[in-house]
């Protein structure tokens, strides 16, 4: 069908944006009190993604979206909570290869991510183009992707990670970083970029949005949650890092870039420019850490 007003100025007082507008100023407080040195920095982040929204809209206006059609939201929607609540909370069998590319969380990672989800749906009669992985538009769909990731390329290099400054240093040669660019962005697209944009965004988001009658809640919705799912990992990935920094950074940063993905799968309802952004991103922010599992 042909691409709606995505948002309108009675969408500001629905109670989902409300909400969400009251976390984000509770989350500017918090920083200002905490972290006033990161203070800027994500509100300039958190702006800047919101204005690449706004340009996603734009650069999709001619991209003709598959209809969905789903007979049970709630129902379908329940049980996506449910395996996210076991990836989550309950202790699965571990799978390990002992090697350095965290071969079994990769696998593990898919099966519930992607397997489980897949062959639910499927039983269910959902249709692979409902589930964003057949297009009759991949070359725009990958373009739009490409043109966004160019976009975050420099501000996700500079600000986010050390990326940038390390390839200005000198410290490595151009053939090290194209090789590890090319390998980190494989190496994420099978770590997280197919596997979560898959469950969150043509699982999650979709029935979110059929069930609440709301594309923008359900970008909200599902961002929130995949934003502050990774509080856990924060923590983790930061030694020493507070609960609220954690919040802090899980909220401006990652559930940010959920809302992002969360407005290219409305706007495209195909897999292939949430994935190659999502991919590209994680690739870029950790390239020195592939690059040293490479030898390179």
């Amino acid at each position: 069908m042909n691409q709606e007003v995505f948002f309108k100025k009675e969408d500001l007082k629905t109670p989902t944006v409300l909400v969400f507008i009251a976390i984000y100023i509770f989350a500017l407080v918090l920083v200002f009190l905490n972290e006033p040195e990161n203070a800027l920095t994500y509100i300039g982040l958190s702006i800047g993604i919101l204005f690449l929204c706004w340009w996603i809209v734009d650069l999709t206006k001619k991209i003709t979206i598959q209809d969905i059609k789903i007979k049970r939201p709630g129902f379908e929607l329940i049980i996506g909570l449910l395996i996210l609540i076991i990836w989550d909370y309950l202790p699965l069998p571990k799978i390990d290869f002992g090697d350095k590319w965290n071969i079994g969380m990769i696998i593990k990672k898919t099966i519930i991510f992607v397997g489980l989800p897949f062959l639910f749906l499927k039983f269910r009669k959902n249709s692979l183009a409902s589930m964003g992985l057949k297009s009759k538009e991949w070359k725009k769909n990958l373009w739009v992707g490409f043109i966004i990731f160019l976009a975050l390329a420099i501000p996700s290099a500079f600000f986010v990670g050390n990326t940038g400054s390390e390839i200005l240093s000198g410290k490595y040669g151009a053939q090290q970083v194209g090789i590890g660019l090319f390998s980190s962005f494989i190496y994420y697209f099978l770590m997280s970029g197919f596997s979560e944009e898959f469950f969150f965004r043509a699982f999650i988001q979709t029935r979110i949005s059929y069930l609440l009658k709301s594309s923008i809640s359900g970008v909200l919705i599902t961002s929130l949650i995949f934003g502050l799912g990774h509080i856990h990992g924060i923590m983790q990935w930061y030694p020493g890092i507070t609960i609220v920094e954690a919040f802090c950074r899980a909220f401006f940063l990652q559930t940010f870039m959920g809302i992002m993905f969360g407005v290219l799968w409305e706007r495209t309802r195909n897999l292939i420019p949430c994935v190659f952004v999502h991919s590209g991103v994680d690739g870029l922010n950790n390239l020195f850490s592939v690059i040293t599992k490479l030898g390179l």
